[in-house]
């Protein structure tokens, strides 16, 4: 993954944290910003759902970040893609 599609991830994580005020967000926000690798602001995924779901609620953070999580599409090793989750049924 080239320069520019980092910065394409790392412009629409700070996009979404933007709107939030408040010291938790912008400390996210900094890592984020500082975040080196494709590796680093994958991880950092889990964060910024988190700091978006305390404001927003959870479903509310898990469409803003759709549109994210599909930015890392090519990008990544294939042992850190998305995980298929399947259902335990009783």
């Amino acid at each position: 993954m080239g320069e520019n599609q980092l910065g394409r991830i790392r412009a629409a994580m700070l996009s979404v944290l933007q709107v939030h005020g408040g010291h938790s967000v912008q400390r996210v926000a900094q890592r984020v910003r500082f975040a080196t690798d494709v590796e680093s602001l994958w991880y950092l995924r889990q964060d910024v759902m988190v700091a978006l779901s305390a404001i927003d609620g959870e479903a509310a953070a898990r469409r803003q970040m759709k549109a994210i999580n599909s930015m890392f599409k090519g990008g990544l090793p294939g042992s850190m893609g998305p995980r298929a989750h399947q259902r335990f049924t009783h």
